[in-house]
């Protein structure tokens, strides 16, 4: 249980570290654009709609898919399910982020990029303070499922295992 609980927050640490760099760095092509006379590429522009205009959406994405993977592992501490699933669960946020961050890495360095001014929106600037304060929810629910996983093992140990406790995921 504790390699599982570790790993989903790894696998959400890599979300949130793939959604503010790609943020950063389309960010800085935009500021660079206000400097240069050419025009943004369409893969670019679609990256700055997804991560940096939209990007308060995909840092809620990875606190509901953290939140979602520890509750995987709370049932799977209880047996009520296969600890399999907490880790595809993980390793699949793990995934989309690493795709998430070639793709924005791809966008934003095409070779003969051209860069146009573009303006802030609302939602960029609420997206450029929206991954401190996830991240910081993100760590709270995380250590929150901790301590319950924790007083639920010390519960566990005072009453000691049952013969089936072995048995209750292996028909599942």
């Amino acid at each position: 249980m504790g390699l599982a609980l570790a790993f989903v927050g790894i696998a959400y640490l890599a979300w949130a570290l793939v959604a503010g760099v790609t943020r950063a760095l389309v960010g800085d092509l935009i500021s660079f654009s206000d400097l240069s006379d050419s025009s943004i590429p369409l893969a670019t522009r679609a990256v700055r709609v997804v991560f940096v205009d939209a990007g308060v959406a995909i840092d809620v994405a990875g606190i509901l898919w953290l939140t979602t993977s520890l509750l995987l592992v709370m049932r799977s501490s209880r047996q009520r399910l296969s600890i399999s699933w907490p880790w595809f669960s993980a390793i699949c946020q793990a995934v989309v982020a690493a795709i998430g961050g070639i793709l924005a890495a791809w966008s934003v360095h095409l070779p003969y990029r051209h860069v146009t001014a573009a303006k802030t929106t609302p939602w960029e600037r609420v997206s450029g303070i929206s991954l401190p304060v996830l991240l910081v929810l993100a760590l709270l629910i995380w250590v929150t499922f901790l301590v319950l996983l924790l007083v639920e093992r010390a519960r566990l140990s005072r009453r000691g295992p049952s013969p089936s406790d072995g048995l209750r995921t292996m028909y599942r």
